[in-house]
């Protein structure tokens, strides 16, 4: 028997599913799911062999391609590639953590590297989106660090994100960018 399996903004189908004897909710012959596979095919493909439900043209923004198209996952390597550097220069960096004892050492260092990630993610998405400001916010405690009091509600505009995004954070800084919108 020929799988077949389509993926759309629905779910995904797989026309297995139309002649198995159990069927996955959809039965045979019903309007999604016809005797011939190829059928199914041929209700999502376009004759010029486009999907149907994809757009031909997409709006390019102006920068680099790898800059346009970066994912999660490149601003994890990046942000390891940066803690790593980090924990080389100070050896004892876990001893400092607001959390200490709460978590094992890889733990706290990937959640570090989680924070990066996400930090600069923050600034790439406000950038990309032409957002008007980032809020710099702290915790507000006693365990916030004298460096970051100082950034405490400094507002960042659209052309400061390149300088913000060269900071680097301090290992175990728990501060947060906030959108500005006005």
């Amino acid at each position: 028997m020929r799988l077949l399996v389509i993926e759309s903004a629905v779910g995904i189908l797989k026309a297995s599913d139309c002649f198995s004897p159990f069927p996955t909710g959809l039965q045979k012959n019903s309007p999604i799911c016809p005797d011939n596979p190829d059928a199914i095919l041929r209700r999502f493909i376009k004759p010029g062999g486009t999907m149907r439900f994809w757009k031909k043209e997409k709006v390019k923004k102006e920068g680099s391609p790898s800059e346009a198209n970066k994912s999660f996952q490149d601003f994890l390597k990046a942000a390891r590639w940066e803690l790593e550097g980090l924990m080389s220069r100070e050896p004892d960096w876990f001893r400092n953590l607001p959390y200490q004892g709460a978590m094992s050492l890889e733990e706290a260092g990937n959640l570090e590297i989680e924070k990066r990630a996400i930090w600069r993610r923050v600034i790439y998405d406000a950038k990309r989106t032409c957002l008007p400001g980032l809020r710099w916010e702290t915790r507000g405690d006693s365990l916030v660090c004298p460096e970051c009091q100082k950034m405490e509600e400094r507002i960042f505009s659209l052309e400061e994100y390149d300088g913000l995004n060269q900071r680097v954070m301090h290992i175990g800084c728990r501060c947060n960018l906030v959108s500005v919108r006005d």
